[in-house]
């Protein structure tokens, strides 16, 4: 019986149409022999965003010592994961639905790109950052939508939901599907790479977001993730949208490096005990072989032991995923022993999170984010009731000087509020930790060496 999802459609390479005013007929790019999800892989590594992973913290915000991963190390590590994946996916696929043998080759570009951009909207300061957004957009909900412009602009309401429930991976796909705006960086992928990132395909507003704290779809991008649904299949018979097949393993890679890796950062920071991580990593190795490896060995083994876990169950699942019907991540049918193990790791987590250093970092965040913000939104304010540049706020010409810069801001001077907003979103969740840090001294009146 056939599945329905097809392959011929999951991994379609067209792209979100192109603004009409971007739409210039370049003859260099018609030469070029790459395939489309080769250019996805090309555009993600060369892009600034990608490359400002580098400064933005994994876990631990702002880690003196060097060997603590980064955004952008995770990243790559994932990436070689969600790799190892595809080369399983390409059998059973070929066996149990319908893949074709030529189309096997993009499913290791396109699981590639998609883990390396899973993590590209999130804010600086690790985990943390995504909270002070949204807790300062919660308390600051009358800055954010001035009567004033509710009543300009009826669909300027709909951008409420999108920052009370500030999500990356909302706002990774922001970044990574957009093409209307260059200061911004979007990225523009293939909709099989972009559908491969989804793990929770539903917007800000919808009622799962309340239960489930989590979404990938802002009001500003529901036409342009209606678009891709449409591409690939991924539409129920209820006009629901469902997850990409590769999804499942996009976000198990991710998971499977959190969990391992992250444990062996807090080692190397002295806030775990080795002999701790070493015990777990063994138990979920399964085999007292491994005894004598040390943790950098034996976590590798470990990874490769979840993987094949995590395998079992997306091969034991199949027929249900590629019919649309799972909607939750592998992990949560691991078997009992398994998730003891997991569990086990939470308990580490707590340790991990609550440690005394993290902890005063992240309430230096919310003092950084919040200056941040709240200076970019009264900056957008004055812009938006400003018929010239000479008519903004001088306070706000100085943000304006220290962020996007003049000449931007003079090109889009008629844009609405609600597009303003989002830039500011851009902009906040694309700054590095540092970078941040150095921008709120800036707006504060004080030099970017002052402590």
């Amino acid at each position: 019986m056939p599945h329905k999802l097809t392959w011929k459609k999951l991994l379609s390479s067209d792209r979100v149409p192109r603004p009409e005013s971007q739409n210039v007929d370049i003859p260099y790019i018609k030469e070029d022999r790459r395939t489309a999800f080769e250019q996805d892989y090309d555009r993600i590594v060369f892009s600034p965003l990608f490359r400002r992973l580098a400064r933005k913290s994994q876990v631990h915000p702002m880690a003196s010592d060097d060997h603590t991963h980064n955004r952008l190390t995770h990243s790559i590590e994932v990436a070689s994961v969600g790799r190892s994946f595809a080369l399983r996916v390409a059998d059973i696929a070929m066996k149990r639905s319908d893949l074709s043998e030529e189309d096997v080759p993009k499913l290791a570009w396109v699981l590639q790109s998609a883990c390396l951009i899973h993590s590209l909207g999130n804010p600086p300061f690790g985990h943390a950052g995504k909270e002070v957004i949204k807790e300062w957009a919660a308390e600051h909900q009358n800055l954010l939508f001035p009567k004033e412009q509710l009543k300009a602009d009826p669909l300027l309401d709909a951008s409420l939901p999108d920052w009370l429930n500030f999500e990356g991976d909302a706002q990774g796909f922001r970044f990574a599907a957009r093409a209307d705006n260059r200061v911004a960086g979007y990225l523009r992928l293939t909709y099989a790479t972009l559908s491969a990132t989804v793990k929770n395909p539903w917007s800000s507003a919808d009622e799962r977001t309340d239960l489930q704290h989590k979404h990938n779809v802002y009001s500003t991008e529901i036409e342009v993730f209606q678009q891709m649904a449409v591409a690939l299949g991924t539409i129920t018979d209820d006009n629901q949208w469902c997850r990409h097949p590769l999804s499942f393993l996009t976000e198990a890679a991710d998971d499977i490096c959190n969990r391992i890796i992250d444990l062996e950062d807090a080692v190397e920071m002295g806030i775990c005990e080795h002999n701790k991580v070493h015990e777990l990593y063994l138990r979920i190795c399964r085999d007292t072989y491994y005894y004598r490896m040390p943790l950098s060995q034996l976590r590798r083994q470990a990874i490769r032991s979840l993987m094949d876990r995590c395998w079992w169950e997306f091969e034991k699942d199949f027929d249900a995923i590629m019919n649309g019907l799972r909607t939750n991540d592998l992990n949560s049918s691991l078997a009992m022993d398994c998730q003891d193990e997991l569990e086990k790791m939470g308990a580490i987590y707590d340790s991990v999170f609550g440690h005394r250093m993290k902890v005063a970092t992240e309430i230096s965040a919310y003092h950084v984010l919040g200056r941040i913000l709240k200076a970019l939104v009264k900056t957008i304010q004055s812009i938006s009731s400003s018929d010239y540049y000479d008519d903004i706020h001088s306070l706000s010409k100085r943000t304006i000087e220290l962020t996007w810069g003049r000449k931007h801001v003079e090109a889009n001077l008629e844009m609405p509020y609600r597009w303003w907003l989002s830039q500011v979103m851009d902009y906040v969740s694309g700054m590095t930790d540092e970078y941040a840090i150095r921008l709120a001294r800036e707006i504060g009146g004080f030099s970017a060496d002052v402590e």
